[in-house]
């Protein structure tokens, strides 16, 4: 990154929208400065997770380190590195007991930007997995990070009206470097070897950001008290998901989907194998919301599934896109303000009868 040094402290500078309200944040870093444990997760995606980085070199990592150096005793921070690839607010919400809040975080980043969409049931979502850590026992303190793609795409602006609604503290990577795209101090290259991902040095740059936030809150006075606000912004009606899968579902007939070892985020879903019975996948539920979470392959042999609630046909899901790798997809069935039991039905599409289809997961609320 070809930048003087009074440069490089600007755009360092210009990446921190809001310290947000720092009671959470500063009550975390005197616990750990008195030598109590303390655990810092990161949530988001493949960005989060380390690719390009690794597990020792993502940001993720460099700044568990940092303030596991510059705020606790060194060996008192609990590192949970929650991010995984391909993985969304929604996905990450209908697996968030299992997949974050098991571990009692005192801190979680969360970092979706690039990859969700800008509807509102994405934005929903967003919202929702908010205010469930927020609402969490806990009184965990989230800090939003905003990425960017190469060619521009960012939930940033959506997203920061959430987290200024929630007085949340917000880094943004855009912010820091978009300007110096367009000065030309700065070329994309210098921040990804690919269109999304951080390379190495993009990696250390991202540390850089996290760590100004973090000196410069803790310089702050601690405000006094953190109340959570109770009127949504976009909406909250997911923030109740819970997770069913192949341990928790009764489901009345299999239609040749069997219980099987689907992918790591969700183990436990089952899979129409081609040649199995062509019947279909039938279970009752009590329901206001419900996602179904599905496998995306380019395996030429992955088919789609017609999906019908209450006998009614609703909508058909490919399981084949030519970039998929076997990552997690997820798609609103249901919504509405009034609970009711609903009959779900799935079977293979017509054209699909002898291929395959994983079912991960369905994510729903009462």
């Amino acid at each position: 990154m070809k930048n003087s040094q009074e440069n490089h402290s600007k755009i360092i500078k210009r990446s921190l929208m809001s310290t947000g309200n720092n009671y959470r944040m500063k009550k975390t870093m005197k616990k750990a400065g008195n030598g109590q444990k303390i655990t810092i997760a990161y949530l988001g995606g493949s960005i989060t997770e380390g690719y390009n980085g690794g597990p020792e070199k993502c940001y993720s990592k460099l700044t568990s380190d940092y303030f596991a150096n510059n705020f606790g005793t060194g060996n008192n921070v609990n590192y949970i590195n929650a991010g995984r690839a391909g993985t969304t607010s929604t996905i990450e919400l209908i697996r968030i007991e299992e997949g974050l809040l098991i571990h009692k975080p005192d801190i979680v980043f969360v970092e979706f930007a690039v990859n969700d969409a800008k509807n509102k049931t994405s934005m929903t979502a967003f919202e929702s997995l908010l205010l469930r850590i927020l609402g969490s026992e806990y009184e965990t303190a989230i800090v939003l990070l905003f990425t960017i793609a190469e060619s521009g795409f960012s939930c940033q602006n959506e997203m920061a009206q959430i987290g200024s609604h929630y007085e949340l503290p917000m880094i943004s990577v855009k912010n820091a470097i978009v300007p110096e795209f367009d000065e030309g101090t700065m070329k994309w290259q210098d921040y990804s070897d690919d269109y999304i991902h951080p390379h190495e040095k993009g990696h250390e740059f991202i540390t850089e950001l996290i760590k100004n936030y973090l000196n410069e809150v803790s310089n702050e006075v601690q405000d006094d008290v953190y109340n959570v606000s109770q009127t949504p912004i976009v909406g909250n009606e997911f923030k109740n998901l819970k997770m069913l899968d192949n341990t928790n579902t009764p489901v009345e007939n299999s239609g040749g989907f069997f219980p099987d070892i689907t992918i790591n985020q969700f183990p436990n879903g089952w899979t129409h194998k081609g040649g199995n019975n062509r019947g279909e996948f039938c279970f009752y539920l009590y329901c206001k919301n419900l996602f179904i979470v599905y496998k995306i392959s380019k395996n030429t042999q992955i088919g789609s599934i017609d999906i019908y609630i209450d006998d009614i046909y609703v909508l058909t899901l490919n399981g084949f896109n030519s970039s998929g790798w076997n990552n997690p997809a997820s798609k609103l069935l249901i919504n509405h303000e009034i609970p009711a039991t609903h009959k779900i039905k799935i079977k293979m599409s017509k054209d699909s009868q002898d291929k395959e289809f994983s079912i991960l997961a369905f994510g729903y609320s009462d």
